[in-house]
């Protein structure tokens, strides 16, 4: 299983004292598609309905940027390499480097998971949902920006195994063929002030008839 986010991350529990590190979506989602408490699989989502807002955390700061890399064809998100811009890490090939820039971010996760998750399946509806749907996940957290800027990037060695990481402004030209690009990130428009960008998704397991959560999966269900 691969990941989309830092793996120091994966060593402690999500905690509201500090903003969590969350797996990078494939692109940037609407802020209405991925609430937390959802059930995912490959084809299907079902959204929460007993949960309630004290179910809930909630933390923010009033300033987020993150260096990701992304598959330099498609487009596709591939990882986040932290907000700093310096780096000792390059991109695999075929992908390049971008920034995410936003004015604030939220982060919402749930107090309790696994509490969390018995709640959710009182409803009958989940558990009908679940039975069709063996190979699912239960969304934990989500990370939204406000008013969010893509940007391309480019490495520039400084030495000693680092790479400053340089935000592209205007028309840059690649390579030595002098192509031009527009600097922003090719992004499918959310029609939303506010992304989701990130997002921690856990297992489903079920064992003789009962529920629990697993490890957690990537964020491919929103390939």
């Amino acid at each position: 299983m691969s990941f989309t986010r830092r793996r120091s991350s994966l060593e402690t529990p999500l905690s509201p004292l500090t903003i969590p590190d969350l797996a990078l979506l494939p692109r940037p989602l609407n802020n209405t598609t991925i609430p937390v408490g959802q059930m995912v699989s490959r084809t299907s989502k079902h959204g929460p309905s007993m949960l309630e807002h004290r179910d809930y955390d909630d933390v923010g700061t009033k300033w987020y940027k993150d260096v990701i890399s992304f598959d330099g064809e498609s487009g596709r998100f591939i990882e986040s390499l932290g907000g700093a811009y310096m780096i000792q890490k390059q991109p695999g090939e075929g992908n390049e480097v971008g920034t995410i820039e936003a004015e604030s971010q939220h982060v919402r996760l749930l107090k309790d998971a696994d509490a969390a998750l018995k709640k959710a399946l009182q409803d009958e509806t989940a558990k009908a949902w679940l039975k069709e749907n063996k190979e699912a996940g239960f969304v934990v957290a989500i990370r939204e920006v406000l008013n969010a800027s893509y940007k391309r990037a480019r490495l520039v060695d400084i030495g000693a195994g680092n790479f400053e990481v340089r935000r592209e402004v205007g028309h840059e030209y690649r390579g030595q063929g002098g192509k031009r690009r527009d600097s922003g990130l090719d992004v499918p428009e959310t029609h939303t002030k506010t992304d989701i960008v990130g997002v921690v998704v856990r297992e489903i397991v079920e064992n003789n008839g009962e529920y629990s959560l697993g490890d957690e999966l990537e964020a491919s269900f929103w390939e």
